[in-house]
């Protein structure tokens, strides 16, 4: 995860009360320890927004120059150039209309959980058919990767390592027999067969015609 969510800034008014970044006059860091939750000191702020995005952008970047490595916003609400200059720098904005230190931790496993999912979405999308034990055998479960991404079509999978990988077999688990199988299969001197493993998918072994 690129951002440190171990570290946010609260948007306060003058009562230390969460507010809008058009009404703030201070923020505060708060940083998670193995003790928990801690404050920093207020840091005064309030931003001119009389002028234009030219001036508004200056101002916002003085008051980034206190940020370090926090990336990770709350305030009452950002709107306008404001939250485009926020949002631009890469910050997370969070909106609340109230503050306490539970918001800070399930704003942290919200984003964890975030986290979490794109590595999984990206291991998923990044897997090729892998090799068993057996050398020049490998395997691809299509299902896996259509349920979680309907997107990506049996070609999209499978075509770049039929083109560029040497195999002796692949087995593909899938739903349903791709139609193009039929004839791209046969034009690339492949072949396939069904193996019935008594279960509601289908394994299908591809081939190089010749080879079995």
């Amino acid at each position: 995860m690129k951002e440190n969510v171990n570290v946010m800034a609260v948007f306060c008014d003058d009562t230390h009360r969460i507010a809008r970044f058009d009404e703030m006059t201070n923020f505060v860091f708060y940083t998670k320890t193995d003790d928990g939750w801690g404050k920093s000191d207020p840091i005064p702020f309030s931003c001119d927004l009389s002028g234009g995005l030219a001036s508004i952008r200056e101002n916002i970047s003085q008051m980034l120059g206190a940020f370090n490595d926090c990336r990770i916003i709350i305030a009452k609400a950002i709107i306008g150039i404001p939250y485009q200059v926020f949002d631009r720098s890469g910050f997370i904005i969070c909106e609340s209309e109230d503050f306490d230190l539970e918001l800070l931790d399930a704003i942290q496993a919200d984003l964890i959980s975030q986290d979490g999912e794109a590595k999984e979405d990206a291991s998923l999308l990044a897997q090729t058919p892998e090799e068993t034990d057996v050398p020049g055998y490998y395997r691809f479960d299509l299902t896996q990767v259509q349920k979680k991404h309907p997107e990506m079509s049996s070609k999209m999978a499978l075509l770049p390592f039929l083109k560029e990988t040497p195999f002796y077999a692949l087995e593909v688990v899938c739903d349903h027999i791709p139609p193009w199988f039929e004839h791209q299969l046969a034009a690339m001197k492949m072949q396939y067969r069904i193996e019935n493993k008594n279960n509601s998918t289908k394994h299908v072994v591809i081939t190089h015609a010749g080879c079995e």
